[in-house]
């Protein structure tokens, strides 16, 4: 097993290419963009990877490996890196689940199914303009910045400003020509559609810059898929991320 960083991460990149989700968020560490660590059986033609980023989304690629080899990699390569005890394990198609389910069930661990969303232009422009639905004295600011102690690289970020206050921020993690989007309203401002008018700002930025936004979501977050509806996503089939948590810990 070896661990690939920095540039030596590109020597994995082809065994991803069978993805069909989450695509910006494992693409932004391969681009270089986003930190993140890829173990590997060979350093310099791999038949097999396990790509991770810093905020612990994991992604199983290429030919399945022994699930003693899985349980090695993730129980003792990445795991032992993170400060959270935790694993959220992507795959590339239902064809891993019992490899999975080989390593998971055996510690107790579990499916969490992630809501996810494709952009539609159509939607989109429906949605309507985003400068017509800002509040009175509100300003709106996209820029390119490094919004998160993860990021190697600026990405844009919209950011709605009240009254010199930030009410809302909309990130992009851009990877492979897409860009997961993320939305956060301060608690004091929300339900009040300003994570709508954030989001359409950081949109229409985006496609000028040629990338497609991504939106994707946990189950229990009602409000961010009721954002991304309104905003010009179109629900398609969840996803199973498999999950594993240290005992004890929330």
């Amino acid at each position: 097993m070896y661990k690939l960083t920095g540039s030596k991460i590109k020597a994995a990149e082809s065994l991803f290419g069978t993805y069909k989700n989450n695509i910006p968020v494992f693409r932004s560490v391969l681009d270089g963009n986003h930190k993140g660590t890829v173990f590997a059986d060979n350093e310099n033609i791999p038949s097999w990877a396990v790509l991770t980023t810093a905020d612990y989304h994991t992604f199983v690629a290429g030919n399945q490996m022994p699930s003693a080899m899985l349980d090695d990699v993730l129980f003792n390569g990445i795991l032992a890196e993170q400060d959270e005890k935790q694993l959220l394990v992507f795959t590339p198609s239902d064809d891993w689940k019992p490899l999975l389910e080989s390593v998971f069930l055996p510690r107790e661990g579990f499916i969490v199914p992630r809501k996810m969303f494709s952009f539609s232009n159509k939607a989109y422009s429906k949605a309507g303009s985003w400068q017509d639905k800002m509040p009175k004295k509100a300003e709106m600011i996209v820029v390119k910045e490094r919004f998160s102690q993860f990021c190697l690289k600026e990405g844009w970020v919209a950011k709605l400003m009240l009254e010199r206050i930030c009410v809302c921020t909309a990130t992009s993690m851009a990877g492979g020509g897409f860009a997961e989007m993320g939305i956060e309203t301060n608690p004091d401002f929300r339900g009040k559609g300003y994570a709508t008018i954030t989001a359409l700002a950081l949109i229409e930025r985006l496609l000028y810059e040629s990338l497609i936004p991504c939106w994707s979501s946990w189950p229990e977050r009602e409000a961010s898929q009721a954002v991304a509806r309104k905003i010009g996503f179109i629900p398609q089939p969840d996803v199973n991320a498999w999950v594993w948590e240290e005992p004890g810990q929330d």
